[in-house]
């Protein structure tokens, strides 16, 4: 059981009985196969619309996470939104259409000669060689050290955050996606990734960098609630004081934990969603944060 709630594995119900399956869309093929394989005839699969104002019933119920609105007469802002992609992204079926405020960004083109955008994360000042290692992040590294936008965005090739202009007023400092709730709680969804060498180096480095904080973020830790893939939008000086914090943390990691699977794999990638959900959770009564659906491409 789960918090008390029976859970039965497929042999055990009935091939009649409807069956909601609320993963992400880009599971939803290989859930569908498999429950296809034990002849159920009822089987409904939530898009990320139907998540949105499900997510959005809930936390308004509970007073958490308000939604962005959209004002009538919206003030011009320099914003800029830079979708991130890479050589070896598998192709979609259905491709986004970009506002004008959106701009296609190559992450890790420091390690190929290959370019699939005109905008590349291995000009200027960049990490971009630490593609493998940091993932999406190293577009947001150099969005951070090469901008100047007033409002600046990270998505991702097939996972868009659905900002518009007319969300920005200056009584907002970002937009982000709702968090998903984890069971048991944020830690334990980051165990799932990576093993506990790396999550006790991402917890030396954030008590031996920020002690005074760090009985919160442990809260936050082991809270419910956990913004996923990285995807942010917000003024320019929350954006960096975000990205300052965030590679501070990385680079403590990288220097003093002399793990092989953090220089030689993906951890990275993992730990940042970790430290991004840390950063806009234990700032949720500084900035004044609201959240948008966001659209899955596959």
């Amino acid at each position: 059981a789960i918090e008390g709630i029976s859970v039965q594995t497929p042999e055990m119900v009935n091939q009649d009985v409807c069956i909601i399956v609320a993963v992400t869309k880009l599971l939803h093929k290989e859930v569908g196969a498999a429950l296809n394989s034990f002849d159920f005839k009822n089987i409904v699969f939530l898009n990320e619309q139907e998540e949105f104002y499900l997510m959005s019933c809930y936390y308004a119920k509970i007073g958490k996470f308000p939604i962005a609105k959209h004002v009538e007469f919206s003030p011009h802002v320099d914003l800029a939104v830079y979708e991130v992609r890479n050589h070896k992204d598998k192709e979609l079926t259905t491709k986004p259409v970009l506002q004008a405020f959106e701009h296609t960004l190559q992450a890790g083109a420091a390690l190929t000669e290959e370019r699939i955008a005109s905008l590349c994360d291995s000009t200027g000042v960049n990490i971009s060689s630490r593609n493998k290692q940091y993932c999406e992040m190293t577009a947001t590294y150099w969005v951070w050290k090469n901008t100047s936008h007033d409002w600046k965005g990270i998505e991702h090739y097939r996972r868009h955050l659905c900002v518009e202009e007319d969300m920005i007023t200056d009584k907002i400092d970002a937009i982000l996606p709702f968090p998903y709730i984890c069971y048991p709680d944020a830690i334990h969804q980051l165990s799932r990734f990576v093993c506990k060498d790396v999550i006790d180096a991402m917890l030396y480095a954030l008590n031996s960098l920020h002690a005074e904080q760090f009985e919160d973020y442990l809260d936050i830790l082991h809270g419910p609630y956990q913004y996923t893939y990285n995807l942010v939008c917000a003024k320019s000086e929350v954006f960096d004081s975000y990205c300052s914090w965030f590679f501070e943390i990385t680079e403590f990691m990288e220097k003093h934990s002399g793990l092989s699977m953090i220089q030689d794999t993906r951890a990275l990638s993992y730990v940042a969603e970790a430290l991004t959900n840390i950063f806009f959770m234990r700032n949720q009564n500084k900035y004044r944060i609201v959240h948008t659906k966001k659209t899955i491409f596959t």
